[in-house]
């Protein structure tokens, strides 16, 4: 397995390399014509834009030809939720999921949090009293400074709890490093980025005679995110985080998530979301852990 990351790693970079030069773009100019081709970015520059048009040819086109995009938003922010419920034979289940996303930008800063949590209980025909089936939830916060356009500085945090956890009930990771921008198009982007970081594990009734629970281990975490726009209806972000913790050689505490998110007749504030998650953690108990969730939510940006 490790004989394939390098072989990955350079079709990743092949694969942005080609993604950026066969990016389809649409360019309005001032006079009211449109223009559609290929974006060349090797060749374009912050006063010019280069096109390969598809009758035309390669185009230079200047900046001050095209009509301004608008400035994004600094602040985005969206709400989503989820509710279950049934009732059969008198054994009733009821649970709820909600997450809050929102970010600033301020280049070449940007700052996000992204919170999340689901409950569910359940009680049995012939019990009097309902047993807590979920009960766990993230936050993560993270800093980024853009150094160029494609090479940036991070720091960012992770807090994760799971109630029902016999060992480790809340995880926390912390990490500093850089990241890059292997693709990197107004539809795709592919970043990955690399640092030291540090890893604790604590809580649960079997975290008193658990050898490494409650302690706090130094690490290095690796991140790769891929975050696709394919149409104005539409938008999916996976994300891998890697810690390894040094401790019993190297203790591996994965997290792998998807988020698919459906813009119904492209009303741009109103969605429905699939979330998925899996963590596995050699430093609790139990390691494995999977989440999904089909949520409602809006964006208030």
């Amino acid at each position: 397995m490790l004989r394939r990351i390098p072989i990955i790693a350079a079709g990743l970079v092949l694969l942005g390399a080609k993604a950026t030069f066969a990016e389809q773009v649409t360019l309005k100019l001032s006079n009211g014509d449109t223009l559609h081709g290929e974006l060349i970015p090797s060749e374009s520059t912050d006063t010019t834009t280069v096109l390969q048009h598809p009758v035309l040819g390669r185009l230079s086109i200047p900046k001050t030809a095209l009509v301004p995009e608008p400035k994004p938003k600094p602040w985005k922010l969206s709400l989503s939720g989820g509710v279950t419920g049934s009732n059969t034979d008198n054994d009733l289940d009821v649970g709820g999921t909600a997450q809050l996303e929102t970010s600033y930008t301020s280049d070449p800063d940007k700052v996000s949090l992204k919170v999340s949590a689901q409950y569910e209980v359940s009680r049995d025909q012939g019990e009097s009293s309902n047993s807590t089936d979920t009960n766990e939830g993230d936050a993560e916060l993270r800093y980024i400074r853009s150094l160029n356009g494609r090479l940036h500085a991070y720091a960012g945090a992770h807090f994760n709890y799971d109630a029902l956890n016999f060992s480790g009930t809340d995880a926390f990771e912390s990490s500093i490093g850089l990241g890059y921008d292997l693709i990197k198009t107004s539809k795709t982007r592919l970043t990955v980025s690399l640092g030291p970081s540090i890893e604790q594990i604590w809580g649960g009734n079997g975290c008193n005679t658990d050898p490494v629970c409650g302690k706090t281990f130094a690490a290095t975490t690796g991140r790769a995110e891929l975050e696709w726009k394919p149409s104005s209806a539409a938008s999916l972000t996976l994300t891998n985080t890697y810690t390894g913790a040094y401790v019993n050689g190297i203790s591996t505490n994965n997290i792998f998530s998807i988020a698919l998110k459906v813009f119904p007749m492209n009303n741009q504030r109103l969605f429905t979301s699939l979330n998925g998650q899996t963590i596995y953690n050699e430093l609790r108990s139990p390691k494995v852990n999977n989440t999904i969730s089909i949520q409602m939510g809006v964006k208030l940006d």
